[in-house]
């Protein structure tokens, strides 16, 4: 089921954002060298721009032979992070990221990475999902030119009080990206509740919601520490990642610029974002565990047992809701298991 995007909106963004939709991409035959406007929703100092995509950028800029330059509009100025797809479809920006699972039932294969209890860490869990993209079994992207599929490091439970353990989590308001992170949440008890990651720390601030499924990534990236104090270091789901861009400024590049963006598929994407990731999410837990006010909290075997109950029920009914779900999930297994046999 595909999600519609008012043109109405497209339009108001276009006219709020006029220095973004006014540029982009020019063609060669106007000019030497081309501006591409890249829309992130996080802010410029934010380690997924500074570090992450500033580097991603800079390669290909390097290998464009000066045909093209990367422009970042950051904070959400080009488009909020459910609207990313339709904004970079309809050309309002020319290239831009977000998370799947903002875009419920647009993209259904990307459903298995939030699959609970499966992937370890960012890196095997990003190299799997652009892995289904190469299969062919990634649905959802045909109207614009993908430049990358990764996914956020895997989810941990992370409360604003101080808790004993995974019980504690019975009853509890839960941020969580996905349906499928969300069934898992239900099925332990929980109470699911979506927030785009820009507005968890104000949730959790304000008791909007008691605790949040993240990456430790998130409690450093998106300002959690200082609204947290009990995490639970068990290994949920994830939730994919794509950085997309439109056809139309694609096709109007010098062949230069092409060459440059294809010589860096989305696979090498998913290498260099997963790695990265996964270096910056340990430094975080690093961070948190030295931290006074702030408690880790390793599960028992028992409350592991019960979570994989939990997890296999969840995992089930995701393959019975999902055409093509039991290739999609085989798929991602494999896909994470040569990852682990070949490092």
């Amino acid at each position: 089921m595909n999600q519609r995007f008012s043109l109405t909106r497209l339009a108001r963004i276009a006219a709020t954002a006029a220095a973004v939709t006014a540029s982009g991409a020019l063609g060669a035959a106007a000019q030497d060298s081309v501006t591409l406007k890249f829309g992130s929703f996080v802010g410029p100092t934010s380690f997924l721009n500074a570090k992450l995509f500033t580097e991603w950028f800079a390669k290909i800029e390097d290998e464009s032979e000066g045909t093209l330059k990367i422009e970042f509009v950051t904070g959400g100025a080009s488009a909020k992070p459910q609207e990313v797809f339709d904004a970079v479809r309809a050309g309002i920006i020319d290239m831009g990221w977000s998370i799947t699972s903002y875009n419920p039932g647009r993209f259904d294969a990307a459903g298995v990475v939030e699959l609970p209890l499966l992937a370890n860490g960012a890196e095997e869990s990003s190299v799997a999902m652009a892995g289904l993209y190469e299969q062919g079994l990634f649905d959802g992207m045909d109207s614009v030119k993908v430049l990358g599929l990764a996914t956020a490091d895997i989810a941990r439970l992370h409360h604003s009080a101080d808790v004993d353990g995974l019980s504690d989590f019975s009853g509890a308001k839960i941020r969580a990206a996905g349906g499928v992170l969300s069934a898992m949440i239900e099925e332990v008890g929980g109470v699911p509740v979506g927030i785009p990651a820009p507005s968890m720390a104000e949730s959790l601030a304000k008791n909007v919601v008691d605790a949040s499924a993240n990456d430790w990534f998130a409690l450093d990236g998106f300002k959690l520490i200082d609204v947290t104090k009990t995490h639970v270091d068990i290994s949920l789901g994830t939730t994919g990642v794509y950085l997309v861009m439109n056809k139309s400024s694609f096709d109007k590049l010098p062949e230069a610029a092409k060459a440059a963006i294809d010589n860096n598929p989305p696979m090498d994407f998913a290498k260099h974002w997963g790695s990265n990731l996964e270096v910056e999410s340990q430094r975080v837990r690093e961070l948190v565990a030295g931290l006074d006010d702030h408690t880790i909290i390793t599960p028992t075997e028992a409350d592991l047992a019960s979570w994989q109950v939990a997890a296999d029920k969840v995992i089930a009914d995701w393959l019975e809701n999902t055409e093509g779900g039991a290739d999609i999930l085989q798929a991602y297994k494999d896909n994470l298991g040569a990852h682990r046999a070949g490092k």
